[in-house]
């Protein structure tokens, strides 16, 4: 594949991933009411928003600095597994194509970065 396009498609896919990350992360820390019902669906105490909106945040943030990549890279694994069990546990099976996509987009951007 041309240089060029895996560039493309590396920062594009980063790029969704920031702003996924970050955003998520925003609502909880705020508070947004969609968030905060989330919360209570998944039977997690509304404190737990602050750590988990934190480490999303992070997360964001960690994609984008080269030194944190990798590490943020292999993260993402774990968060998008914690995220399936939730919602699996919650009866939201509808809801769990988005922290799968997020762990293919992770796999994309690992295989084409090789990342070991």
């Amino acid at each position: 594949m041309n240089p060029k396009i895996k560039s493309i498609i590396t920062w594009t896919l980063i790029g969704l991933l920031v702003f996924v990350f970050t955003v998520s992360g925003i609502t909880k820390l705020i508070g947004a009411e969609m968030q905060i019902k989330n919360l209570e669906s998944w039977g997690y105490p509304l404190w737990l928003r602050f750590p988990i909106g934190v480490s999303e945040i992070g997360m964001g943030i960690g994609l984008l600095l080269p030194k944190l990549r990798k590490l943020t890279l292999f993260g993402i694994f774990p968060w998008a597994i914690i995220a399936v069990i939730t919602h699996l546990q919650a009866g939201q099976t509808n809801m769990i194509a988005t922290p799968i996509l997020i762990a293919l987009f992770t796999l994309i951007i690992i295989r084409i970065l090789r990342l070991k």
